[in-house]
């Protein structure tokens, strides 16, 4: 008897199962309906409504990031052009150290650099690699020293950080992604990283180097070395379009020569702008009034320059479905093509995160990560050519508590009641239900887990359907119970 049990529900489990997998499609038209009994007392139905874009202008976003981008390009497509500065201070290691001050190589009794260069290698590029740009390269006051305990913002005017000193470094250099001052075999090695040289002064060097003998503690950390040695520098496009870069890595070498035993030996240190020292980008973009005015759709323009906002319709989801749940709330925002087709359109921002326009500049501030509550993360779609939020229905039910606890509703307050206290409060707060898609880069785990969030300052661009006279959709399912 209990073998006969046993298998018959081995059997029935088995039938089940195939009836899942059968039943089974991508229609969520009757979703809920299909699959909760009516016995059980829930109904569920769906309902689509129109939701608002604009393009929304963004000057300011938070600068501070590994990311760093070097130059100016017009977009083809728009006309708009786009010019990315940084500036970056240099991470010291923890007591830093010269050779002992006997075998220090010196010239009339003072130690001495044999060169002193900048790297800035080029992690990836944009536009014709043997295009000419012209760059300046400024050394920061000591006096100014940007503050890892400040937020600052891509419109940060760089130029006030900039020393004023006679002696400063200040320094224009012209380069080309491709350096063909460099023998192809070297240009075209597995091993070779492209980079942006930048010689110094000697005399740099040599400073840098007496200072340690002078003040060894200037460089038991990074915060000595930033405020008493090397405050950083600025990195400013002064001419040429066409090319812009990403930074991977900056990094300050010395070169010294020093004796060991009864050899000359040539020594060298090195300092590098990395993630525990502050990086920041200052972004200019010019052009884009045309581009704000459109009514028919919206723009996605990255690093820095125009975001795509939307108007959740939260009364409207709500009226006749006072006492329903969301279930489910999808959006998607389809893309345009590109209606110029040439070889440098700029490409399409791979990561959008939907946010309050509320919160949207304490994200940033304060390191958060997607949390599925009240901001959303997605990926764009080559193949639907789309990026789709596949359910932001806890962002929905937030932001009605937020109204109705905002305006003091109560269960006991009247229809004309209620309406008069969430005219009131909405009157107060213009931007309450309002949403931005912002481009962001991301760090993931091994596991594939978002670490941290970025804005996106690499360069992009692309145009969604909407507009204010081209409204999308929302598709909401709700359920509730019989009664």
């Amino acid at each position: 008897m209990n073998y006969i049990c046993k298998n018959s529900i081995k059997i029935l489990g088995a039938a089940f199962l195939c009836l899942c997998i059968f039943s089974c499609d991508d229609n969520t038209d009757t979703f809920g309906g299909s699959v909760i009994p009516s016995s059980d007392g829930t109904s569920v139905s769906q309902s689509v409504y129109q939701v608002l874009t604009k393009s929304l202008r963004v000057d300011s976003l938070v600068a501070t990031s590994s990311d760093c981008y070097l130059g100016r390009v017009t977009d083809p497509e728009t006309n708009a052009t786009t010019t990315c500065n940084f500036l970056a201070q240099f991470y010291c290691l923890d007591n830093y150290s010269f050779p002992d001050y006997s075998k220090i190589n010196k010239i009339n009794g003072l130690p001495v650099a044999d060169s002193v260069e900048m790297r800035l290698y080029i992690k990836s590029y944009y536009g014709d690699s043997l295009n000419s740009m012209k760059i300046g390269v400024y050394e920061l006051d000591s006096n100014k020293i940007m503050s890892e305990n400040d937020t600052y913002y891509t419109n940060t005017e760089p130029d006030k950080y900039v020393s004023k000193s006679p002696d400063a470094i200040r320094k224009e250099i012209s380069f080309a992604v491709a350096d063909l001052s460099l023998p192809d075999s070297l240009r075209y090695s597995s091993s070779y990283n492209k980079n942006i040289r930048i010689k110094l002064p000697v005399s740099y060097g040599s400073k840098i180097i007496n200072e340690y003998y002078k003040h060894p503690e200037y460089f038991a950390n990074s915060y000595n070395f930033i405020h008493h040695v090397v405050p950083g520098f600025y990195f400013k496009v002064i001419s040429g379009n066409g090319t812009i870069v990403h930074i991977d890595v900056s990094s300050l070498s010395v070169y010294f020569k020093y004796t060991q035993k009864d050899s000359t030996l040539t020594g060298i240190q090195r300092v590098a702008a990395t993630e525990e020292v502050l990086q920041n980008n200052y972004v200019d973009n010019q052009n884009t009034d045309n581009l704000l005015k459109a009514t028919d759709y919206t723009y996605l323009k990255t690093p820095a320059g125009i975001f795509t906002e939307a108007t959740l319709p939260i009364d409207d989801i709500y009226e006749n479905h006072l006492n329903d749940s969301v279930n489910s709330a999808k959006i998607v925002f389809k893309r345009y093509n590109n209606t110029l087709i040439d070889t440098y359109n700029l490409p399409t921002p791979n990561y959008l995160l939907m946010i309050l326009k509320s919160d949207m500049n304490s994200f940033f501030q304060n390191h958060k990560v997607p949390d599925s509550y009240k901001n959303y993360y997605t990926s764009f779609d080559q193949s639907y050519n789309s990026y789709t939020f596949s359910n932001i229905a806890n962002l929905i039910s937030y932001l009605k508590r937020l109204r109705d606890n905002g305006a003091g509703i109560s269960y006991t307050d009247s229809e004309t009641s209620r309406r008069a206290k969430i005219a009131d409060w909405e009157a107060k707060n213009p931007e309450w239900n309002k949403i931005v898609l912002v481009p962001i880069s991301t760090e993931n785990s091994s596991l594939g887990a978002i670490t941290a969030v970025h804005n996106d300052f690499s360069l992009g661009s692309t145009k969604l359907v909407g507009g204010e006279n081209n409204p999308i959709n929302i598709s909401i399912v709700y359920s509730h119970f019989n009664r």
